[in-house]
């Protein structure tokens, strides 16, 4: 790509691991799973944080957190030259909220709660241009502020990426029709979402979902397509990587804070850990 992305010399993890989908050979054997987070908040420096760690890929949520346009910005910039694929997920089908998150630098998309064949096809022609697509022309920052259009133009078609997400039972169904439509290049099962629709609030493991996401995973791999997840915890996230899914979610900034607090202080309250406020000196002292 030119622009910004000719300055990074960093491989585009999921873009790499999709053309080796693509070669007939190639895809047998691939590397264990690529691993990634979801940015909830709007803060540029947890954005730049996760560019300095092994991450994978990142998926910047204007779905699930309070993202707007400028923060997206910001936190798309904070990654600039890192090797760290960049997704923003998108809050709906919404064409100009697609073409925006292009628009400023962002890898690919990721778009919510596609169950049709019909619906993926119209996600798929808002991320490229025409003939392929009908993305409309305001590459601003992808195209390294008009630096060069016309090279921006010729390749971005083969570099963005749009992953859609399999949140219900009925898009489970037509995995194979969706994986079949050009242009998308990922499936990625929403398993909060999928849970609730086959009746399981809550509930991401079980027979149901194991089938879910079984049958997503064929579909993707029949059309040489990105599959993915998000893990609801550490033995989930195995589990997912033994199974071969491509793109793991192990979590988001918020939920990975909370949880590093929570076992800090569990760990120093433990028996033989440090003392507790009001329990070490001698009897009858107070605390101020």
């Amino acid at each position: 790509m030119t622009g910004l992305s000719a300055q990074s010399n960093a491989p585009n993890g999921l873009s790499s691991r999709l053309q080796l989908l693509r070669q007939p050979g190639l895809g047998d054997g691939l590397d264990p799973s690529l691993l990634g987070l979801f940015l909830l908040w709007s803060e540029p420096g947890i954005a730049e944080l996760c560019g300095l760690l092994p991450l994978d890929f990142v998926v910047i949520d204007m779905e699930a957190g309070a993202l707007g346009r400028p923060e997206v910005l910001r936190m798309t910039q904070a990654l600039t030259g890192r090797a760290v694929s960049v997704l923003v997920r998108v809050p709906s089908h919404d064409q100009h909220a697609i073409e925006h998150a292009l628009d400023i630098g962002a890898d690919g998309v990721m778009v919510p709660k596609v169950s049709t064949r019909v619906e993926a096809e119209a996600v798929a022609a808002a991320t490229r241009f025409p003939p392929a697509g009908r993305r409309g022309v305001n590459p601003v920052r992808a195209s390294g502020y008009f630096g060069d259009l016309p090279g921006y133009f010729e390749q971005a078609n083969d570099r963005v990426l749009c992953v859609v997400q399999i949140e219900t039972a009925h898009g489970v169904g037509n995995a194979e029709e969706i994986a079949a439509v050009p242009g998308v290049d990922g499936l990625f099962l929403g398993m909060g979402d999928l849970a609730m629709a086959l009746g399981q609030p809550g509930v991401t493991t079980g027979s149901a979902m194991d089938e879910a996401r079984t049958q997503v995973l064929e579909a993707a791999r029949k059309h040489a397509k990105l599959a993915g997840a998000f893990a609801y915890g550490l033995a989930t996230a195995r589990q997912y990587r033994a199974e071969g899914l491509d793109m793991i979610a192990v979590g988001n900034d918020i939920k990975l804070l909370r949880e590093g607090i929570e076992q800090t202080l569990a760990q120093v309250r433990a028996p033989g850990g440090p003392a507790l406020p009001g329990t070490s000196g001698s009897a009858g002292t107070t605390q101020p």
